[in-house]
């Protein structure tokens, strides 16, 4: 019947009219799929800072980053797995996942956003938009693949790698410029401030030589009972004043769990990046005198006494020498109140 009323329809119409209905009809119905199909292809924005649209998709990839974080936190405070099924949409404790990653990730979005738009208001080079973004990492790893260059960091980055980056870099810039204008401390504001600072801010920092009774090799899960002993002899022999190569051969034939010594010297203005035994060395002993000794430390499988043999501090710095670290400190302590204020202003 629908079909015999549709061709009834037609037989009323003129032939060109027919034919110019029929060309409408299938035109119309192209541009419902059509928008059905851009529909489901765009990324609708969920929020606006100022003029800039901010997608699902900019979204998406802080809840990503943000996850870990989130559950952690569902761990340690409500001792819940985040790996059970129905982990994300329950409610406990009166929260729920889903919505606080959520939240968390429109949050740090949103202040990372105003960040770049106020870095650009001072004429610092930035991109904003997710798709501007894509655009400079795009540029960005095929710099780094071209034979001969020089990139430091991995060979091609991510894109929340990339985002996190040159958030990074576009704070400290911004910072730079506050400090030129907005944020400029006064002389009496740093004088202040290195008053008030902590002794340790203003260290200069020292040169020392330890001596390091180590057990070292432990693994996961096993520990020598009888190392309570062994640090316990160590510790009375040090107190006696016995010479170290004398203190790791009696211990050797009292006890079955060897213990090594060695000595390592080292000045906390000249300590390579990349030693983190050097580093842990360092942090340990700065609060430590000459003759003193720690407690039985651990590092990673290994456990130990540290004892400082020579030690030089090289005292506080001056208010002239800590300028340069006095205003870092002013702009790190007033920079987040800053942006703060910006933030309330796109709100």
């Amino acid at each position: 019947m629908r079909r015999m009323a549709f061709r009834l329809k037609l037989e009323k119409l003129s032939y060109p009219n027919a034919v110019m209905c029929i060309l409408l009809g299938l035109l119309m119905a192209g541009m419902v799929a059509s928008g059905i199909w851009l529909y489901k292809k765009a990324d609708k924005p969920v929020m606006r800072i100022g003029n800039y649209a901010i997608t699902r998709e900019h979204l998406a990839l802080y809840q990503d980053d943000l996850r870990a974080k989130v559950s952690s936190y569902f761990y340690q405070t409500y001792q819940q797995d985040p790996n059970e099924k129905g982990f994300w949409d329950s409610t406990i404790g009166g929260e729920t996942p889903s919505q606080v990653l959520r939240t968390e990730a429109v949050n740090a979005l949103f202040t990372d956003t105003v960040e770049r738009i106020e870095a650009a208001r001072y004429e610092i080079e930035v991109d904003i938009t997710l798709d501007d973004i894509k655009k400079s990492l795009n540029r960005e790893n095929k710099r780094r693949a071209e034979p001969g260059q020089i990139a430091y960091g991995p060979e091609t980055y991510g894109l929340m790698e990339y985002i996190s980056r040159t958030q990074m870099e576009v704070r400290d810039a911004l910072k730079e410029k506050l400090l030129e204008t907005r944020l400029k401390p006064t002389k009496e504001q740093l004088q202040e401030l290195y008053e008030q600072a902590d002794a340790a801010y203003l260290d200069k920092g020292c040169k020392a030589r330890v001596g390091i009774y180590m057990y070292y090799g432990m693994k996961v899960g096993e520990y020598p009972e009888e190392l309570q002993s062994v640090w316990a002899f160590v510790k009375e022999e040090l107190e006696n004043g016995t010479p170290p190569e004398l203190i790791t051969e009696a211990a050797g034939q009292r006890f079955s769990t060897p213990i090594e010594y060695e000595e390592v010297e080292y000045d906390s203005n000249q300590l390579p990046r990349d030693n983190e035994e050097l580093a842990w060395l360092a942090e340990q002993t700065r609060g430590m005198s000459a003759g003193q000794y720690s407690d039985c430390l651990d590092y990673g499988a290994s456990q130990g006494i540290l004892k400082v043999l020579d030690k030089t501090d090289y005292g506080k710095a001056s208010f002239e020498e800590a300028e340069t670290l006095l205003t870092n400190l002013w702009i790190n302590e007033n920079y987040p109140r800053y942006l703060d204020q910006c933030m309330d202003a796109y709100r």
